[in-house]
């Protein structure tokens, strides 16, 4: 879970503004953004609470908060949804109305019903097959850049509804 990504998200910022804030390294920011919160440093919090206009102890406070809510990834555009699969985020929210757009994938995905019966029937050879004709298909699509590279790591994530009128992407790996 990248918690550093979620809280400065949570405060409309990202790990470049706190960079160009601060001058604090983006490797970093990138470490820090995989460790727990007990492990951050005094100048990382500072450096944080600069950029989101805080005072450092309420950076604290909100972070560990945050940490045990154990919150969700929100992507409301393809920007913050490959920075999400970037980080490998194991739960990532669609919101707004780019969840439509991830409605597309969700009805070309098969049920975990569907997708084992046919790995069962075939002794696993459907995926590797599947995943042949994928990457030549991709080859001659015509579709942008952004457009595939979505399309090639939203087929790791499992797509639910959630009760209000989001959509939620779970990492398949979390199932086994």
């Amino acid at each position: 879970m990248s918690l550093l990504d979620i809280y400065l998200q949570k405060n409309g910022k990202k790990r470049y503004d706190v960079f160009k804030e601060t001058g604090t390294s983006q490797q970093n920011l990138a470490n820090v953004n995989k460790q727990k919160v007990g492990s951050y440093s005094v100048k990382t919090i500072q450096a944080i609470a600069k950029t989101v206009e805080k005072s450092e102890g309420v950076v604290l406070m909100e972070l560990l908060q945050l940490e045990q809510e154990n919150p969700y990834y929100e992507a409301s555009n393809a920007e913050d949804l490959l920075l999400a699969f970037k980080n490998k985020e194991n739960y990532i929210l669609i919101k707004g109305k780019y969840k439509e757009e991830i409605l597309e994938f969700a009805e070309a995905q098969l049920s975990e019903t569907e997708t084992l019966g046919l790995e069962l029937g075939s002794a696993g050879m459907v995926t590797i097959l599947a995943e042949v004709f994928y990457q030549v298909a991709n080859l001659f699509s015509s579709k942008d850049a952004e457009y595939k590279k979505v399309e090639s790591q939203i087929r790791k994530y499992t797509i639910k509804r959630t009760n209000g009128d989001d959509l939620l992407l779970v990492l398949r790996q979390l199932n086994y």
